[in-house]
């Protein structure tokens, strides 16, 4: 026969069970009730509430002005980096090329991409030499130390300078950001996609198409 204080202590039992069930059961109604981020329909990191892009002007590597307002109706792939990047920047620039070779002549008629050296080495004539390499359409562009600048902050992007790598202080390495933008038809920064993802060219073309509205190819 159980005694008093047993059957106190089973009653708080049972009574806190009782509340953590009645708990456990509001919280999940909670969750319930939370409406679910639709999913993104894009492969890059999608901003719905994109802001317009910074409009800047450098320089191209034909050493003409390059306006991003001008590129208005087109897309533009910015990406930030400099010439003698031993990895990054020819990986990236590598696999933009294969993005456009995904895409129907018509679509890559109206894509841009522009590749801002964030290295005051960098000339106009540097960059002829080696952008168009991985494809003729890509744009190199350049500016002064405070117009290069200004643009990185723009778009959220870093970099600094190295030590250089042995006595002579111009043999050095820059470090910068990786990542590449995708800035719609409307100029505004619509898309982010980090280095890792840039190997997928089949899925970023994807999104091009998307964005440009035209259908994806059979």
């Amino acid at each position: 026969m159980k005694t008093t204080q047993q059957i106190r202590t089973i009653r708080i039992l049972a009574a806190a069970l009782v509340l953590c069930v009645l708990v456990a059961a509001a919280a999940i109604a909670v969750l319930l009730s939370v409406p679910r981020k639709p999913a993104s329909p894009y492969f890059g990191q999608h901003d719905p509430a994109a802001p317009k892009a910074y409009a800047f002007r450098l320089t191209d590597h034909n050493g003409r002005p390059w306006s991003l307002d001008d590129q208005r109706g087109n897309i533009v792939l910015l990406n930030f980096g400099f010439t003698r990047c031993p990895n990054i920047c020819p990986t990236t620039l590598a696999n933009l090329a294969a993005v456009l070779r995904e895409l129907p002549p018509e679509a890559q008629a109206r894509v841009r991409v522009a590749f801002v050296s964030v290295d005051e080495r960098d000339t106009p004539e540097t960059l002829k030499s080696y952008v168009p390499f991985f494809n003729e359409r890509f744009i190199g562009l350049t500016g002064s130390s405070a117009e290069i600048g200004t643009v990185a902050r723009a778009y959220g992007a870093s970099f600094r300078k190295a030590p250089p790598a042995g006595s002579d202080p111009s043999d050095y390495l820059i470090d910068h950001s990786t990542y590449t933008t995708l800035i719609d038809p409307d100029g505004k920064a619509l898309l982010l996609y980090r280095f890792e993802q840039m190997p997928e060219a089949k899925k970023i073309a994807a999104d091009i198409l998307r964005v440009l509205d035209m259908p994806s190819p059979k």
